[in-house]
């Protein structure tokens, strides 16, 4: 299933015009999941350990396991900080496998290269991105009855959410703030999988060093040559 509500542009003027650009697919190829710093990934307000919540970013040969759950500890509100590898990302969808009753994530706010967001001043700061996940994902909510696989392995857990490329480029560091969910009865919210896809561009580990004379001394090129000559006879 995909999202495209951020794709909708309501042109308000006298004349009403309502028009809709489709998102550009994406491919199983374009996914960034090995590009994550998987060691430095965290998340606040987690009950997982650490361990946990590296195996949420899932590879294609375990996107359809369902365990470990990652969930949310005192209330329904997470917040996950997820650092790329040494090079830059430009996003284009993130696809969210969630629990798709009492437990599923409704307001999604999504923030870049902020590294100081937590819960005393997430509220204040302006994300680049709100997206509202439909109630849609793994129907289980009692993880002590959940296998570790489903019986048929069905994408329509999954959910793409379709992000504005424009604004996501440059990404070294993406941030998911998870605010509500849609049962209010309940403080608690369930992960069972992100991926992310785009581009991703290694950054030069050493930097490039440019030496140059700003005025050549003939003195130093003849020494130059006189011991380059050395070194031939």
């Amino acid at each position: 299933m995909s999202c495209e509500d951020e794709h909708h542009n309501h042109n308000h003027g006298h004349n009403h015009n309502h028009n809709h650009v489709a998102p550009i697919p994406t491919t199983a190829g374009q996914s960034l999941n090995n590009k994550i710093d998987t060691s430095k990934v965290t998340a606040l307000n987690m009950a997982n350990s650490a361990d946990d919540l590296a195996k949420v970013f899932k590879d294609s040969t375990k996107k359809y396991q369902i365990k470990p759950i990652i969930k949310s500890d005192s209330d329904e509100q997470m917040i996950i900080n997820i650092p790329f590898l040494n090079g830059s990302v430009k996003l284009y969808s993130i696809i969210l496998r969630t629990n798709g009753d009492l437990y599923c994530p409704k307001t999604i706010k999504l923030f870049k290269n902020d590294t100081s967001i937590d819960f005393d001043n997430v509220e204040s700061k302006k994300p680049i991105q709100v997206l509202t996940h439909p109630q849609v994902g793994v129907a289980y909510n009692d993880s002590d009855d959940l296998p570790e696989f489903l019986e048929s392995n069905n994408d329509d857990d999954f959910v793409e959410h379709y992000v504005s490329r424009h604004k996501f480029t440059g990404v070294n560091q993406l941030t998911i703030f998870i605010e509500d969910i849609y049962d209010e009865g309940e403080e608690e919210c369930h992960l069972h999988s992100i991926e992310l896809r785009g581009e991703f561009t290694e950054l030069n580990k050493d930097p490039v060093i440019t030496l140059y004379e700003s005025a050549a001394n003939p003195a130093d090129h003849k020494n130059l040559t006189i011991v380059e000559n050395q070194n031939l006879a």
